[in-house]
Parts: C-alpha cells; sequence; structure tokens
C-alpha cells in the first residue's frame, strides 16, 4: 500500500508544508536584521549530537539544527520532513521511503539515505555509547536488539539505502506507532565524514554541519549559544527567523528579570509569581498540559530500596495534591501512574494507590515501613538527588517534610547542576532521584517501555519478567484495545511494585513575548521549531 505524505509528485512538484511558518496576510513583521528569537533553555547541554541527545536543553537546540524524516506540527501530528512519501508492504515490516530530493547538508553537499542508515547505524552501536540505543529497538527495526548488544553488526541493522534518495527499514514485527517515532532526534541523518573528521569536537561551531533550518556559530559554555538561518536548508524561503539565542539561566528568578528587561523572549519563571502573572500579564502566560511526568526514581540496586516494602512506604507517604496544589500550583495534574491521561489511545484507569483514601495510604506506608524494619529505634535516612531549580528545591523540601512527619524518615537534599546531575544519575550513583520523562512521540510506550530491564533510560535498574512480557506483547499486538488493557496492566503492576514515585504530570508554563508568533500551543509535546515562529512589529 502507498501513503503519499504530501500533495504533489515525487518528480519535484512541493507545496507549502503545513506546519512552515506561515505569517498571516497583513502582517507587519520586524525587519530581517531584527528577527532574532532568544530564548531561555536553562541548562548546559549535555550534548547537541542527535544520537547523544537524552535531555530538553540539547533536545530544544538540535530540533533546530537538525530534521528528520518527519517533523511535528502545531497540533503535535507528524508532518512531512526529509521524506515525501512512503511504501509498505504487505507484511507490514518493511517501509519504503522516498526522500525530498532537494535536501541538503549546510556545507551544500545533499542529505542522501546513507546519512540516515549512517545516523540509525550510529544510534544503535555500542561504540557511540548512546544512551538512547534502545529507541532504535523500541521503534522494531529488525536486528537492533542484537545490534545494541553486540552480538551483530550495525551494517546487520534492518536500515539500507536502495539510491541515494531511497531508504528502506525494515521492522522485526509491525509496530503501530513506528511512524510516529520519525520525528524523533535519534532517527535524524548524520554527516558521516564530519564525524570521522572530527570525532567527538565534529560538534563544534565551525566543525558542525547539520541539515535542518539553521547552523550553529557560537557556543559559550555554561552560557548560551547562537544558530543562524541555513542558507541550504530545502524550505528557508519559508524561515522567518534569521538568529537563536539560546540562553542558559537555571535560575528562574534572574530569568524572569531578564525576561522583564526584554533580554529574553520565552523563560521559565519563579513559582511564586505565577499568580501575578496570570493577574497582569494572562496574555504572555504560556500553560499547556504536556506528554510529561516528574517523578522519584528508586535505586533498586542499593538498599534499602531493593524492598518494595521501603519503596512502597516512601511513595504512599508523599501527598501529590499538596504539592501539585499548594506548592506548584500551575495546572499539574497529580500523578499516581507513570502515564499521562491525555496520551493518544490511552485510558487512564486509577490505581489502587490512588483509590485509598490520605489516611489509608499513611497507614500503609507506616506499616510497610514497620514491617521492613525502620522505625524510631532504627530511623531511615534518604538522600534525594535533584538538579539546580527553584522549584525542583521545593518539591524535595516538601516531600522531604511529608517523609519525616510521616514516617520519621530523614531526608537529606543532594543538589547538582545539570549536567553532573545527568552524569551521576546514569552512572547510577544515588539513592532517590527527581526525574521528568517527557514523550519521544504520543504514545503509553514512550513511557512505560523505559522501565523494561533491558532499556537503559532505566536508571533505577528495576527488572521485572511480568512487566517486560507485557510491554513485549503490547509492542507485538495491532489491536488498540489490546494494547491499552496491557498498558493498564504495566500500570497497575507498577504501583504494586514502585520502582518510581510518580508525582505530577507536567504543564508547560512559561513566559512568551506577544509578538512572538507562531507558537506550538496545542502540541502537548510542546517541541518548539525556531523556524516556525516570527516577530511581528510592536
Amino acid at each position: 500500500m502507498n501513503k503519499t505524505l504530501i500533495a504533489g509528485s515525487l518528480a519535484g512538484l512541493f507545496c507549502l508544508p503545513v506546519w512552515a511558518a506561515q505569517v498571516p496576510a497583513g502582517t507587519i513583521l520586524l525587519p530581517e536584521s531584527q528577527q532574532t528569537y532568544v530564548t531561555n533553555i536553562n541548562n548546559e547541554p549535555t550534548a547537541i549530537d542527535p544520537q547523544l541527545v537524552e535531555e530538553n536543553a540539547g533536545g530544544t537546540i538540535v530540533n533546530d539544527l537538525f530534521e528528520g524524516l518527519y517533523v511535528l506540527d502545531g497540533n503535535g501530528k507528524i508532518q512531512p520532513a526529509g521524506a515525501i512519501s512512503y511504501e509498505l508492504d504487505q507484511t507490514g515490516t518493511i517501509y519504503t521511503f522516498k526522500l525530498r530530493p532537494e535536501a541538503k547538508w549546510s556545507n551544500g553537499e545533499p542529505v542522501t539515505a546513507a546519512d540516515y542508515v549512517y545516523g540509525w547505524q550510529r544510534a544503535a552501536d555500542p561504540k557511540t555509547a548512546s544512551n538512547y540505543a534502545w529507541f532504535i529497538e523500541l521503534m522494531g527495526v529488525a536486528n537492533a536488539g542484537e545490534v545494541i548488544k553486540g552480538q551483530k553488526s550495525p551494517n546487520e541493522l534492518g536500515v539500507k539505502a536502495l539510491d541515494d534518495h531511497t531508504l528502506q527499514v525494515t521492522l522485526k514485527q509491525p509496530v503501530p506507532f513506528f511512524l510516529k517515532t520519525l520525528a524523533h532526534y535519534t532517527t535524524f541523518p548524520a554527516p558521516k565524514a564530519t564525524i570521522e573528521k572530527y570525532g567527538k569536537e565534529w560538534v563544534k561551531p565551525g566543525h558542525i554541519v547539520s541539515n535542518g533550518a539553521f547552523v550553529l556559530k557560537e557556543w559559550t559554555p555554561n552560557e548560551r549559544l547562537m544558530t543562524e538561518r541555513n542558507a541550504h536548508y530545502w524550505d528557508n524561503q519559508h524561515t522567518v527567523i534569521n538568529k537563536v539565542i539560546y540562553l542558559e539561566v537555571a535560575s528562574d528568578t534572574a530569568a524572569y528579570n531578564r525576561y522583564r528587561t526584554g533580554e529574553l523572549m520565552h523563560t521559565s519563571y519563579p513559582l511564586e509569581q505565577y499568580q501575578h502573572i496570570k493577574s497582569t500579564l494572562p496574555e504572555e502566560l504560556v500553560n499547556i498540559p504536556l506528554l510529561a511526568s516528574y517523578y522519584y526514581v528508586f535505586n533498586t540496586q542499593r538498599k534499602p530500596f531493593d524492598d518494595v516494602r521501603v519503596r512502597k512506604a516512601l511513595s504512599l507517604a508523599i501527598d501529590r495534591e499538596t504539592i501539585t496544589d499548594k506548592i506548584l500550583g500551575q495546572g499539574q495534574i497529580a500523578a499516581y501512574s507513570f502515564t499521562p491521561p491525555i496520551v493518544d489511545g490511552f485510558d487512564l484507569k486509577k490505581p489502587a494507590s490512588q483509590l485509598m483514601s490520605k489516611e489509608e495510604r499513611l497507614n500503609q506506608a507506616k506499616a510497610l515501613l514497620a514491617d521492613a524494619g525502620y522505625g524510631p529505634d532504627k530511623p531511615l535516612e534518604v538522600d534525594i538527588l535533584y538538579n539546580t531549580s527553584e522549584s525542583n528545591k521545593k518539591v524535595a523540601l516538601a516531600i522531604s517534610s511529608m517523609w519525616k512527619h510521616n514516617l520519621g524518615v530523614t531526608a537529606k537534599l543532594n543538589n547538582m547542576e545539570w549536567k553532573t546531575m545527568v552524569s551521576t544519575f546514569n552512572a547510577g550513583d544515588f539513592e532517590v532521584s527527581r526525574y521528568t520523562w517527557l514523550a519521544d512521540y504520543n504514545d503509553a510506550s514512550a513511557f512505560l517501555d523505559i522501565l523494561t530491564s533491558g532499556n537503559s533510560a532505566n536508571n533505577g535498574k528495576w527488572f521485572n519478567k511480568e512487566y517486560d512480557a507485557l510491554l513485549a506483547k503490547a509492542h507485538d499486538s495491532l489491536n488498540a484495545a489490546e494494547r491499552n488493557s496491557l498498558y493498564q496492566q504495566a500500570e497497575q503492576l507498577m504501583d504494586q511494585e514502585a520502582p518510581i514515585a510518580p508525582l505530577y504530570f507536567l504543564v508547560k508554563s512559561k513566559l512568551l513575548k506577544p509578538y512572538v508568533k507562531g507558537y506550538p500551543y496545542h502540541d502537548p509535546q510542546t517541541i518548539v521549531y525556531s523556524r516556525d515562529l516570527y516577530l511581528v512589529a510592536h
């Protein structure tokens, strides 16, 4: 069966993509020289290499510098980018993509199918040591698991170039959400010659070659990055923003002050300013429900967190509603499950812990902790790891107070800068750590799969064969109702075993200058492509 992605023939008759910057007639734009967008990414990115990115700061930049087969539109739906059409064979396992012939790298060289093959092989290759290698296996690409484990060569991965503009992907079995995964940066093409020439330094200004709407010009670590329009980008004629500056302002208070002076156009802000902003600057307040969960991870490889009774007691003793309503208060939803209720095709059912009253949860928490051997004569001490953020600190302080008051548990707060915290977290050098997971695509598996035994994002190292089997069966099922039932069972099992303590489902609460237009207000993944934005006269 043939699936045409956009109107027009494959011979070069293309229409304006629905996701390109759409400037209404009569709009008065700022002069070209003033089309500079300044945003706050909060932290120094851990990487801006598409196959190595694993967090939001780096992802924001990579989505401007690079482009894959698909992108997301303002409603969070996939739209064609590097591909213009595909064919799917009768088995539902072989996708053949026709690539956009006019797509080029920032050095003027064509983007070819071989660049996608190299990028995908590189992501799965153990030598790359990508923390997102698991994503290639999750997509269902043939031989991905064996390649990741080093049992097969990257050349045996189920992806190949039939010619310069034809890419063929073979899946192990049909995967219902496969196309949704193709807007994720792990699947972006990679410039082999540049990477082989410069090694890890290939992403530095002056070295980097990218295929997105922008190219990196400056990078001052722990301060800012700056990109400029890529003149070789295939749709450069519809890009309005000429320059993007990404500031790394970790302090919400400092960011808020820089926003008020006009230096920043898009940023986070201090929680205590929410009501004031809501009443005085409502047109500048962005509040969007996110496909994202905020949670605490228990390191199950360290005692006493290998004991389900301890994990469950700590989770039950957290008053999530107090955190969402009184400490945060921006529209966050208390979470007792990992998967947000707004995920496509997911019918969220309340787990057992949510159906209990607050009193019942506390009574069970006390009983579990006592049964595990902890009490006044043997108090439990816990170390909470979190990265620098005023809101993270407030949540950690609240939870430490709840644990102390409800269970007699003493918690030590361990604050680190973002890159250090991620490194410590990935190394497993923690007891309890805060984390946020933003969905890589819109499906429940985008959350639930990261807790499977073989997933490198399973930093708590919780291994459960029953859970793995549920996710594997869901992955192979083409029946939506069956998948939903399996996802529900996985959530219930997670609630029983408490490898994590879900805290709340996020909203994206930001400040945005009213003269910045083209913002994706209806995308629950809230990926902001700077090429979609434009600045109007004000």
